[in-house]
């Protein structure tokens, strides 16, 4: 795979529709080792209300914030029945491949009657 800069919207969905549809090995595969430890706190974070923690994922939409050759950044929201949650990730090519080198919550927003986000 190459590391060119429109390779890495490609790799932005396919990490985005791999947490939507449960497939941790791909989530693995795309995390650069410094992303690991913001990702298990991201888990948590959020009041309870993390990509982890969302109920049957339903969709998300992918924001590019800026690209270059070196460094992209995107905002993926992850909709579902319980609401939203939009992560913020810095991507950059190592070993041939784009990977997430930085993960951080961007916002969560309930579902109206979603209740409160799910005890974990």
């Amino acid at each position: 795979m190459s590391a060119e800069p429109g390779d890495v919207r490609a790799a932005v969905e396919r990490t985005a529709r791999a947490v939507m549809t449960g497939n941790l090995a791909q989530v693995m595969a795309d995390l650069a080792p410094e992303a690991m430890a913001q990702l298990m706190q991201l888990a948590s974070g959020a009041q309870g209300l993390s990509p982890a923690q969302l109920p049957s994922i339903d969709g998300f939409e992918v924001e590019e914030v800026s690209s270059s050759a070196e460094e992209a950044r995107y905002r993926v929201r992850f909709r579902s029945s319980m609401g939203s949650v939009t992560v913020a990730t810095t991507w950059r090519p190592m070993v041939g491949q784009w990977k997430v080198v930085e993960i951080g919550l961007a916002g969560f927003e309930l579902a109206e009657g979603g209740g409160p986000p799910p005890e974990r």
